[in-house]
């Protein structure tokens, strides 16, 4: 018996115990989080405004602005080009080369906290799936990535959702779904025990407020099911046309200092909040209120419309925060005003149709519909929700998926020309510069030669292709032998216009760029230029062969083991 315990590896418990830790640390950082959010909320848009001794419309518009000056000197201080979220951490799971930085993902995560206490209109749960998976990565690094990095940061980022919200199966299935892309056996249980120990960590030592505090209701009647259908084409529409505000052309003047940009952002929130001051923040309390009771249409149009203009301007102004949060405030009011306008000539479960305009617009933008379903059935614990939130969710996507895409994350990785659909392995080549997989052995010539000492030099290095350079290395051609034994005088030298018709790939190409570039290739090898006509090295069609084999061999060790 101690025989056969000697002979097991029992590193495999080592993923089970960072999953614990991972869990246990998410949990503290999201509650934490959320407890500071909502402190300075109570003072500057809460009824304790009272004890600070200042009119309320004062604090309304000067804490979204203090914030802004906050988050701008942050930015500048850490000389950051852009703040990190959840596309990186979806980047980083896919490519091993693009792991986070953990400095400007914890930098992003204090910001986002401070434009939320000051009440910029975006959300929390984004930026704490990027904490997380930061934490998981960081863990990977520490003990030299024993475990996969990306099982690790996904770890994490289920942990935050499953505290988040309180729904640790949803935060399995977010992080696989929106997150790696992929579901491996590997993966699920450190995931799984991640996300749970998280949840209960976070309901043992903090008061947990439920997003739906009343009960919902299912699908009644049949024409329900079809209106549903087209709340989650409305819902897609919504979806398509938020998420264009936040990653399509947005012109800023280039006159205004970029330090002054969530300056401005913030003015603009505060000065919005002094008669709507329901846009501010997350707006939690706004949606349980719209999902309990509905509201007259002008009302919830106008909470439906600026909701989406603050959001885009604090984030494109660098306000920085998620945009889950404010993807659930716009679902709702989507979702209560289909359900005004449809209760008037029909009798329809007004809370039901709330929830499901909830879910169908914010699964459009993380990309996540069955995460989202299962996020609305363990917040409800009611089925007959799920489904009808799940045929809204349905179309919503097909909609949004035509019009605009998978996820605003991957149009914003698409925006630095990453396209996270190409899959991990041509992730991965995508990634690699050809110049990494360089041989510096190849066959120099110079012009001088006569034809009959290049076809010698050649046939004694056993080659049928040398490169023709200037004494500083500049490639001038490129002959190969079976063309030299063609040319009837040996003796003279070589005329270079008749061997410059050959394929080059640049120091700068990626290896699926020149695999694409060299499919009709045919011949020995192909040189490696610098972009001043330097010849750096040579690669041939089985060095790329190769380089795509190690990728789809990585690959399916991974997403099938």
């Amino acid at each position: 018996m101690l025989l056969r315990m000697s002979n097991i590896d029992f590193r495999f418990i080592l993923p089970v115990i960072l999953a614990v830790l991972i869990g246990i640390i998410v949990s503290f950082a999201v509650q934490g989080f959320i407890t500071f959010v909502s402190f300075f909320e109570s003072y500057l848009r809460g009824d304790n405004h009272i004890l600070l001794g200042l009119p309320k419309p004062l604090l309304i518009v000067s804490g979204p602005i203090i914030a802004g000056v906050i988050v701008a000197i942050i930015f500048k201080l850490a000389n950051l080009d852009r703040w990190h979220g959840p596309a990186e951490s979806i980047l980083a799971s896919h490519v091993p080369t693009k792991r986070p930085n953990t400095e400007a993902g914890l930098l992003s995560t204090l910001a986002s906290a401070v434009s939320l206490a000051g009440g910029a209109s975006v959300g929390q749960y984004g930026p704490l799936v990027h904490f997380g998976g930061v934490l998981g990565d960081y863990f990977s690094k520490l003990l030299k990535d024993q475990t996969p990095p990306h099982i690790l940061l996904a770890c994490g980022a289920a942990a935050a959702v499953s505290s988040g919200f309180g729904a640790p199966i949803a935060g399995l299935v977010f992080a696989h779904e929106v997150i790696v892309r992929h579901f491996a056996l590997k993966a699920v249980a450190p995931i799984l025990i991640s996300s749970i120990v998280a949840h209960t960590f976070s309901t043992e030592f903090y008061e947990m407020s439920p997003l739906f505090e009343t009960s919902i209701g299912g699908i009644s009647e049949f024409y329900e099911i079809f209106l549903l259908g087209v709340l989650g084409v409305i819902s897609g529409l919504i979806g398509s046309v938020y998420m264009k505000g936040l990653t399509g052309p947005f012109k800023i003047p280039k006159n205004i200092p970029v330090f002054f940009l969530p300056i401005i952002a913030g003015a603009i929130c505060g000065i919005t909040g002094i008669f709507l001051p329901e846009l501010l923040g997350l707006g939690t309390e706004t949606i349980r209120t719209l999902i309990e009771e509905p509201d007259y249409i002008g009302y919830l149009t106008l909470l439906l419309v600026g909701k989406l203009f603050l959001t885009v301007i604090c984030i494109r102004f660098g306000l920085f925060g998620g945009i889950f949060s404010p993807a659930l405030f716009m679902g709702v009011c989507t979702g209560s005003i289909f359900a005004f306008l449809a209760g008037s000539f029909l009798e329809i479960n007004h809370s039901l149709f709330a929830v499901a305009g909830l879910a169908a617009v914010t699964s459009t933008v993380i990309g996540g519909p069955i995460a989202t379903l299962l996020i609305v059935f363990e917040l409800t614990s009611d089925y007959n929700v799920a489904l009808g939130a799940g045929i809204s969710i349905c179309f919503a996507n097909l909609i949004s998926s035509k019009i605009f895409g998978h996820s605003a994350f991957d149009q914003i990785l698409l925006n630095r020309n990453i396209d996270i659909h190409l899959g991990r392995d041509r992730l991965y080549l995508a990634s690699v510069k050809v110049i990494e997989i360089i041989n510096k052995n190849y066959i120099r010539v110079v012009p001088e030669h006569s034809v009959a000492e290049i076809i010698k030099i050649l046939s004694a290095s056993n080659a049928s292709e040398g490169y023709i350079t200037n004494p500083q290395g500049k490639l001038l051609g490129k002959v190969a032998l079976p063309e030299l034994l063609e040319i009837n005088d040996k003796e003279g030298s070589i005329n270079i216009s008749n061997f410059q018709n050959y394929l080059s790939l640049n120091s700068t190409d990626t290896i699926l760029h020149s695999i694409d570039k060299v499919k009709d290739f045919v011949g020995e090898s192909i040189p490696i230029i610098d972009e001043k006509g330097f010849i750096l090295g040579i690669i041939s069609e089985s060095d790329l062969f190769n380089s795509l084999l190690m990728a789809e061999k990585e690959r399916n060790e991974e997403e099938l083991s």
